[in-house]
C-alpha cells in the first residue's frame, strides 16, 4: 500500500503516530501483524475480527491512497482524565476494500473516506503510577508500567515511556461525498432513463402508425413516430429521473439524520452521569460503547467475554465490519452508584450471508452498566487489570476471578460492560 506524506495543521506532535498507524492498519488488513500503535482493546478487537473472517473463509484487503491535496483536516476535539488526553486526529483518503473467499472475489468497493483516530497521549508533566496495569507491546502479556520500564517479566523487553505512548484507542471510517463522481453518475442515469423510456414509446408509436392507416409516406411516418417517441419518451424519462432523485434525497436525509432527533436526551443523560463522574465525557463513552459492540459481534460467543453479559442477537451475528455513524443515549438510571445506560447505535456495517457481502445501515439498542463510584480511567483495558485484593496483574478478558488469589473480579466496578444487545 502506498501511503503518501500527510500534512497536519494541528496537533503536530501527533502527526507521526497518525501516519504510522495508517500504515500499520494497512499492513494488518493485507495480512500483516497487528498495529503496534493500537491500544490494548483495539488490538483485541482486531484479533477477533480477523478470527471471524478466517472462520468464514474470508480474506479482506484494503488499499488506501491520498487523492488531491496532501493536507489532512484535523479537528480540535480532545478529552482527558487525570493522566491522559485523548485527541481525535483524522484525514481524507480513497479506500478500496476487497473481500474474497475460496470461490474468488465476492465484494469490492472504492470510495472516498474520512479516517479518524482517537490517539491517547500523556498529559504534560503527568506521571502514571508504576503499578498501573498494562500489556507488554512486545509479547502482549499483562504487566505493569513499572515492570515494562525495568523489563517485562515474560519476554524481558525494556520500554521507555515514549515507546508506550501515544496509543491509538479507536478509529472510525466515514464515507465522503465525491461531487464530481456523483454528477457523472447522475448524467449517466439521466441518459439511461431517457433512452429506456424513448425506445418503447418509438416502438408503440410505429405500431400505432402502422395500423392507423396514416396518409403520409412511410418515410414521413417513421420520422414522425421517431420524433414523437423521442419527445414523449424523453419527457417520461426526465420525470422518472426526477422522482428517483427525490426519493434518493429523502432517503439520504433520513440516513444523515440518524440519531439527530435524540440529541437533547443524549446531552441530558450524559450530564447526569458527569455529575457523578466529573471525568466522564460523551466522546469517551462513544468510543467505549463502539469498542464493546465490535468485540461482541466479532467474537465467536459474546457471552464468553468479560465485557459482555448477554448473547449477540442473530441479526448482528453476520456482521464482519461495523462503523459507527451516530449514537443516542435514551435512558440512564443510577442507583447506589450503579449506572445503567440505554443507548442506540446507528451503524454502517458489512454483513456476510449466503456467500454474499451486503452493505447495510443498522440500528442496535444496547444497555451498558458501570459502577461510577470509580472515576473514568481512559487507559483501562480488560486485557491487563490489577486485582483489588492481591494487586497482581492479569488478563481479565475471559475470566471472572483473579488467577492468583481466586477473588471474584467484578468487571463493571472498573469499566462499562454490556448487559443487553437487541
Amino acid at each position: 500500500m502506498n501511503i503518501p506524506d500527510f500534512h497536519i495543521t494541528e496537533h503536530s506532535d501527533l502527526a507521526e503516530p497518525y501516519k504510522a498507524f495508517v500504515r500499520q492498519m494497512s499492513d494488518w488488513y493485507n495480512g500483516g501483524e497487528l498495529p503496534e500503535l493500537a491500544g490494548q482493546d483495539l488490538r483485541f478487537t482486531l484479533e477477533l475480527q480477523r478470527q471471524k473472517m478466517q472462520s468464514l473463509g474470508l480474506d479482506m484487503q484494503c488499499n488506501l491512497k491520498n487523492e488531491g491535496s496532501n493536507q489532512i483536516n484535523v479537528g480540535g476535539v480532545s478529552f482527558s482524565d487525570r493522566i491522559f488526553t485523548n485527541s481525535i486526529i483524522g484525514g481524507n483518503m480513497n479506500l478500496t476494500r476487497s473481500i474474497g473467499s475460496n470461490q474468488g472475489s465476492i465484494y469490492k468497493n472504492t470510495t472516498d473516506i474520512g479516517l479518524s483516530t482517537v490517539i491517547q497521549s500523556l498529559k504534560t508533566d503527568a506521571q502514571p503510577n508504576a503499578s498501573m496495569a498494562l500489556c507488554c507491546p512486545h509479547c502482549g502479556a499483562p504487566s505493569t508500567l513499572g515492570e515494562l520500564e525495568s523489563g517485562c517479566k515474560y519476554c524481558g523487553t525494556h520500554f521507555l515511556m515514549s515507546e508506550l505512548y501515544p496509543k491509538v484507542m479507536n478509529f472510525f471510517v466515514s464515507e465522503n461525498e465525491d461531487k464530481a463522481k456523483k454528477d457523472a453518475k447522475s448524467k449517466r442515469e439521466l441518459k439511461i432513463f431517457i433512452i429506456a423510456s424513448a425506445i418503447p414509446m418509438i416502438i408503440i408509436g410505429m405500431i400505432f402508425g402502422l395500423f392507423a392507416g396514416q396518409n403520409q409516406s412511410p418515410t414521413m411516418n417513421i420520422v414522425s413516430e421517431i420524433f414523437g417517441g423521442l419527445l414523449c419518451g424523453g419527457m417520461i424519462g426526465i420525470m422518472l429521473f426526477v422522482f428517483k432523485k427525490m426519493f434518493e434525497v429523502f432517503a439520504l436525509m433520513g440516513k444523515d439524520l440518524r440519531g439527530g432527533g435524540k440529541t437533547a436526551s443524549t446531552l441530558v443523560y450524559a450530564n447526569k452521569i458527569k455529575k457523578n463522574d466529573p471525568e466522564f465525557s460523551s466522546e469517551y463513552f462513544r468510543d467505549k460503547i463502539m469498542s464493546l459492540f465490535r468485540m461482541a459481534v466479532y467474537s465467536k460467543d459474546a457471552a464468553e467475554l468479560a465485557c459482555c453479559k448477554c448473547q449477540c442477537p442473530e441479526n448482528a451475528a453476520d456482521i464482519i465490519e461495523a462503523q459507527l455513524y451516530n449514537f443516542s443515549i435514551t435512558d440512564c438510571k443510577i442507583k447506589d452508584m450503579v449506572c445503567d445506560v440505554d443507548v442506540i447505535l446507528y451503524l454502517d456495517c458489512l454483513h456476510y450471508n449466503n456467500g454474499k457481502i451486503k452493505s447495510k445501515t443498522d440500528k442496535f439498542k444496547m444497555r451498558v452498566r458501570k459502577h461510577i463510584k470509580n472515576e473514568t480511567d481512559l487507559s483501562f483495558s480488560f486485557a491487563a487489570v490489577s486485582c483489588p485484593s492481591c494487586g497482581a496483574s492479569f488478563d481479565a478478558r475471559n475470566v471472572k476471578a483473579c488467577p492468583y488469589c481466586n477473588n471474584v473480579y467484578l468487571h463493571e466496578e472498573h469499566d462499562w460492560v454490556i448487559t443487553d444487545i437487541r
